[in-house]
C-alpha cells in the first residue's frame, strides 16, 4: 500500500479503513504549535543522548530530515487529536518508501523514521502510542497505526492547540505525472519528469488557486457529517494529475475534502462565506470538446438523445464516452452498462446509432482521444478558477463542476460559459445540479 496515494477479521479491516492516512506535508503554522514541536525535538535529542543512541552529531542535512520527521509526526497526531477523530493515523515503516528521493518524496520519509517512532513511544517519552502493522501473510496487511500519547495530549491542552495552528508545506509537488498503465492490474504510478516552462506555469497556477482556497471561509454543518464522522474543512489542497506520461493528457484536479462527499451531503452541509452552496455542472462536456477538436459546431439537441434510444440516455452516455476513450471498437458493453439497456440491445447497434447521430465527430471515436479531451476539460476548469479568483469569488471544483455560494450562481454560470468558449471554441452547457 503506497503511503502517498490515497487483519484477518472483517471488523479489523473496516477499522483500518477508518484510520486516517499520515500526511507527511503537515507542519506547525503558529508560534505555539512550533513551540510544542521544538519541545518534542529537544526532548527526543536528550533521550538519544542519555541512552547513548548516537555516537556523533547528525550532519546538517540529516538533522533537517530528523527535525522534519518529528515535526510531521507531532503535527499529524495533534491535528488528528484536536479534530476529534477517534481512529488512528496510518503510517508506513517500509524501506520500500523510506529514504527514496524524488520530486514526490517528502523530506520526512527518512530511513530513520521507524527509530524516531520507537523513541517517541518509549515509556519515559510517551509522546506516541503505536500499534505495529504486519504484512498479512495469512490475511490482509495492516499498516502501523499511531495516536497522540499522554504527554503530547497534555501539551495540546496546555497550549490550547487547534486545527488552525497547523498547515501544509508548500514544497509539496502539486503537479503529478502518471505513467502509462501496463495492464488492468497496474494503477499507473507516478513518473519523474524534468520541469519545463509549461509545468512551471501549471504549478504556479495551482499554488495560486490553493492559496486562494486556503483563505476562503468554508464551513460544514456537523448535522450532515457522513456517518457522524467530522469533516476536515481545512483539507483544501488540490493537485493536478496528468496521465499517459504526457502533459497534454488528463490534468484533472484532485484533493479537497468536498470531493469525497456525496452530492446530497455537500449541497446540504457546505457553506461558503456563510452562504448555502449550489453546484454548477458542465453538460455533455466530452462530446462538445470532441466537436471543438474537430472544428465543428455541436448539434442543438442533447448529444446523448440518440434516435431509438431516448429512454436509455444514461447508458448511451456511458457507451459514447467509452467510444471516445477506446482505441478500437467495443465488442461488449462497458462494465456496469449492460443493465442500462434492454436485453435485445447490442453494443454494436448502440455505437452505430451514436455514429449516425454525430457524423461530424464520427471519425474521432476509437482514437483514444478521451485523455486529450480530459486535458481540455481540465484547462477549462483551471481557467474558470483563475477567473473567479480575480473576481474574489470562491469556488470548489469537482472535475467538471464547481460549488459556489448561491448568490454568485448567475455570475459563475456566465464565467463558466465564457471560459468554455475561450478554451474549446464552441458553446458549452452549464446546469445547476439538483440534490
Amino acid at each position: 500500500m503506497d503511503p502517498l496515494e490515497n487483519c484477518t477479521e472483517e471488523t479489523e479491516f473496516e477499522e483500518q479503513l477508518r484510520d486516517r492516512l499520515f500526511n507527511p506535508w503537515r507542519i506547525p503554522k503558529t508560534n505555539k504549535a512550533k513551540a510544542v514541536t521544538l519541545d518534542v525535538i529537544q526532548q527526543l535529542q536528550a533521550y538519544e543522548e542519555y541512552h547513548h543512541l548516537r555516537q556523533r552529531r547528525r550532519r546538517r542535512a540529516d538533522q533537517e530530515r530528523f527535525e522534519a520527521a518529528v515535526s510531521a509526526i507531532v503535527s499529524n497526531l495533534v491535528y488528528h487529536h484536536v479534530m476529534g477523530h477517534g481512529e488512528g493515523v496510518r503510517i508506513t515503516r517500509s524501506n520500500r518508501y523510506l529514504g527514496s528521493r524524488s520530486r514526490y518524496s517528502p523530506l520526512v520519509f527518512t530511513k530513520s523514521l521507524p527509530t524516531i517512532l520507537d523513541c517517541l513511544k518509549a515509556p519515559e517519552m510517551a509522546f506516541v502510542v503505536m500499534v505495529l502493522g504486519h504484512k498479512g501473510i495469512f490475511g490482509r496487511a495492516k499498516e502501523t497505526t499511531i495516536w497522540a500519547g499522554p504527554r503530547l495530549i497534555r501539551r495540546v491542552v496546555e497550549h490550547d492547540l487547534q486545527p488552525e495552528d497547523f498547515g501544509l508545506d508548500h514544497t509539496q509537488e502539486v503537479i503529478q505525472l502518471k505513467r502509462i498503465k501496463q495492464g488492468g492490474w497496474d494503477d499507473g504510478g507516478l513518473e519523474e519528469y524534468e520541469d519545463t516552462p509549461e509545468t512551471i506555469a501549471y504549478r504556479e497556477q495551482l499554488r495560486a488557486i490553493n492559496a486562494w482556497l486556503e483563505a476562503a471561509e468554508i464551513e460544514f454543518d456537523e448535522c450532515y457529517w457522513p456517518d457522524g464522522r467530522p469533516v476536515d474543512t481545512l483539507d483544501r489542497r488540490l493537485r493536478r494529475v496528468f496521465t499517459q506520461g504526457r502533459f497534454d493528457s488528463g490534468g484533472r484536479l484532485y484533493g479537497g475534502f468536498w470531493q469525497h462527499l456525496k452530492k446530497e451531503t455537500r449541497l446540504k452541509g457546505l457553506s461558503i462565506n456563510r452562504e448555502e452552496v449550489v453546484e454548477l455542472d458542465y453538460g455533455q462536456m466530452n462530446p462538445r470538446i470532441l466537436y471543438g477538436l474537430c472544428g465543428a459546431q455541436p448539434l442543438d439537441c442533447d448529444a446523448y438523445d440518440i434516435p431509438g434510444y431516448q429512454r436509455f440516455r444514461p447508458g448511451v452516455k456511458k457507451v459514447m464516452n467509452s467510444m471516445i476513450f477506446a482505441t478500437k471498437r467495443l465488442t461488449r458493453m462497458p462494465k456496469g452498462v449492460r443493465k442500462e439497456f434492454e436485453e435485445q440491445h447490442r453494443v454494436e447497434q448502440v455505437m452505430q446509432a451514436i455514429e449516425d447521430a454525430h457524423p461530424a465527430i464520427k471519425d474521432s471515436f476509437f482514437k483514444g482521444m478521451g485523455h486529450e479531451a480530459q486535458f481540455i476539460e481540465s484547462q477549462v476548469m483551471v481557467e474558470v478558477l483563475l477567473t473567479l479568483r480575480e473576481l474574489e469569488i470562491h469556488a470548489l471544483p469537482i472535475h467538471d463542476s464547481v460549488l459556489v455560494a448561491k448568490s454568485n450562481k448567475d455570475k459563475v454560470k456566465e464565467i463558466m460559459l465564457s471560459c468554455f468558449l475561450k478554451v474549446v471554441g464552441v458553446q458549452g452547457l452549464v446546469d445547476e445540479v439538483v440534490g
